[in-house]
């Protein structure tokens, strides 16, 4: 039976891109003109040529399902002394990444041989004085994009790999990812880490109200003068009856109207309760895994995907104290 060698990415787009090329053959990367600048999802695997449908649609459904993101650069490093690999390093954009990467974990495209790592190869497979003196000259590396697509390449017999389909990050939604500088408010997520439950609520359908009856986190526009994480807080109080005292940003999320700036708390004074009913007609304590069966308001569901997939990475959210 014929089988094929696929692979899927996250390209970098045009104009880094190119400026990434061009170090990489400056630097004698030996891959350079078998594959463009990349974030590797799904590693290279032998798949049978009649589930090449079967993959093809895998990748279309994960990055429908997906939120567009922006992904961070910042600076160098290597896999020394296990593997000859210099690389640009992923300072934001991982958990988004790694939902990504787990997403695609299903036949054909299932087989996985090392942790995934997010990482943007510069050079590789060359001798290690070589590897160190690259990722030393690439250490103050900066760049950001944001990742709007993915592509299902196919390795052919001149060992070049090219795209066998490419799908769209987000086609399902009108939901992307945007600097926390565009916010419009703040939202704030309770996470009970002992029971790993998330507290939303469920907004009144009054007259006007954006998303009627819809979950989502409390929270709320700044007042004038006022900065996001003091609306927040305010907004924590006047809602819920609480002080978080522990914050991780999240995300910040547009639905197409405006953006929603996302944290997370593990830890607050008070205890929860509805504040204001006239913002939300309940608050409730929900599984997170049951979160994404509730109707959510777009950016809240995005929020709620983030955190997910944060969990799932094992990570500790906030420093030990």
């Amino acid at each position: 039976m014929a089988r094929a060698r696929l692979g899927v990415i996250a390209r970098l787009p045009e104009p880094l891109a190119i400026h990434v090329q061009a170090w990489r053959r400056a630097l004698g990367d030996p891959e350079a003109g078998r594959i463009g600048p990349h974030l590797t999802l799904a590693p290279p695997q032998t798949v049978a040529e009649p589930d090449l449908g079967r993959a093809v649609a895998l990748v279309e459904r994960v990055a429908a399902e997906a939120v567009p993101f922006l992904v961070v650069l910042d600076g160098a490093a290597t896999f020394l002394p296990e593997s000859p690999v210099a690389y640009l390093v992923v300072r934001e954009g991982g958990p988004a990444l790694q939902a990504i990467e787990a997403a695609l974990r299903e036949p054909p495209l299932e087989r996985r041989t090392h942790p995934f790592h997010p990482h943007v190869t510069v050079v590789q497979d060359l001798p290690a004085d070589r590897i160190d003196a690259a990722a030393r000259e690439l250490d103050g590396f900066r760049a950001a994009f944001p990742v709007r697509e993915l592509a299902l390449l196919r390795e052919d017999r001149d060992k070049v790999w090219r795209p066998l389909a490419t799908a769209i990050v987000g086609a399902s939604t009108a939901v992307r990812e945007v600097p926390f500088a565009e916010a419009a408010s703040a939202a704030l997520l309770l996470l009970d880490p002992a029971s790993a439950r998330v507290l939303l609520g469920l907004r009144t359908r009054d007259r006007g109200r954006r998303y009627p009856g819809a979950w989502d986190a409390i929270g709320g526009k700044p007042d004038e003068g006022e900065s996001l994480l003091e609306a927040l807080s305010r907004e924590a109080r006047e809602e819920a009856g609480i002080e978080p005292l522990d914050l991780t940003a999240l995300g910040c999320f547009h639905d197409g109207d405006r953006a929603d700036a996302y944290y997370l708390a593990t830890a607050w004074k008070g205890w929860p309760s509805n504040r204001e009913p006239s913002e939300h007609s309940e608050l409730d304590w929900v599984p997170l895994p049951e979160a994404a069966g509730r109707p959510l308001t777009p950016t809240t569901r995005a929020a709620v995907a983030r955190l997910a997939a944060v969990l799932a990475t094992g990570h500790r959210l906030h420093p030990a104290r």
